[in-house]
């Protein structure tokens, strides 16, 4: 004869320590961040990046994008398994999410993949990635990049879940097998830059100023400019991260350990609310001009007066 089983009764005093418990995780969330909504919306942005090995570094610094991501509900994306050679994982990788997003119903989707590389340290946890991104009215932009020195940088980039992505992160994949005599300085990079050299595939991708979302280092410690280089490469306080190419293996961990410390210490005058910084105005008018440059309607937002109460 089965024996029917009593609820668990927990005594007052435990009932006490798990509320205080709950009470106080909830507390610590709110005092790291200050800012953070909760909301039942799906996310229509998912950051994608990979990293092989056991460097402490690098696993810090995708940890800063992990907090990140955690503080305003992005999905992350993290292979750990190199599938190909080095690099061309990361456009091999970008294609099979975006297929996997493909696949669902329409409302279910992402909108966007954000490739981030991994030596990249998030800065500012409370700019949001949709704030780089085109207005719904400008569909036929599907990837956003950016410019250094040396022509493109594929670092850090947004390109949107559609077919149309897919073919380019293939063709990209297939340039060196396809035409094996091919000099590819960059590797993916520069087989990405020479795809996109094709009309169908250029006049969907837009460049945009290098620090709104890969900003690279200033001075040495972090904390002011630096004189020797280009003011509007370097990353400013409020700035979403700052990024380290070419950065020498013997000194990567002295280079990014001080934005590191940055980073981790959550400084209120480097996490600015997106509203006090420039973005919000300046991206609004590069892609207001961006349309009017092409002839795109952008839509009429009316003003409604509301009504004053006492």
């Amino acid at each position: 004869m089965s024996r029917t089983r009593r609820p668990i009764r927990l005594k007052p005093v435990v009932q006490v320590v798990i509320a205080l418990l709950g009470l106080f995780s909830l507390l610590n969330l709110f005092a790291k961040y200050p800012h953070v909504q909760s909301n039942n919306a799906l996310p229509t942005v998912g950051k994608v990046m990979m990293i092989y090995g056991d460097n402490p570094v690098y696993r810090r610094a995708v940890e800063t994008h992990r907090d990140h991501c955690d503080r305003l509900g992005y999905p992350l994306f993290l292979l750990q398994t190199e599938i190909l050679d080095g690099v061309w994982n990361k456009l091999a990788y970008l294609s099979s999410l975006i297929v996997q997003e493909l696949e669902k119903p329409e409302k279910e989707r992402l909108e966007w993949l954000f490739w981030i590389d991994s030596d990249s340290i998030l800065m500012n946890p409370n700019m949001r990635l949709e704030t780089f991104l085109p207005p719904a009215h400008l569909s036929d932009v599907h990837i956003v990049l950016t410019k250094d020195w040396n022509g493109m940088n594929a670092g850090v980039f947004p390109i949107r879940v559609h077919p149309w992505s897919i073919k380019l992160l293939s063709a990209a994949i297939a340039l060196p097998i396809l035409k094996p005599g091919i000099k590819l300085f960059w590797e993916e990079q520069s087989a990405l830059v020479s795809v996109l050299e094709k009309e169908y595939f250029a006049q969907s991708a837009v460049y945009v100023p290098l620090r709104w979302f890969n900003a690279y280092m200033r001075s040495a410690d972090g904390e002011s400019l630096n004189p020797d280089s280009v003011e509007d490469l370097q990353v400013h306080p409020g700035d979403l991260l700052v990024h380290f190419p070419g950065t020498p293996r013997d000194r990567f961990n002295e280079t990014l350990s001080p934005y590191l410390a940055i980073a981790e210490q959550h400084r209120s005058d480097w996490e600015l609310p997106v509203e006090e910084t420039v973005y919000p105005a300046e991206t609004a008018d590069f892609w207001r001009k961006y349309a009017l440059e092409r002839g795109i309607e952008s839509p009429i937002i009316e003003y409604i007066e509301e009504p004053l109460y006492e």
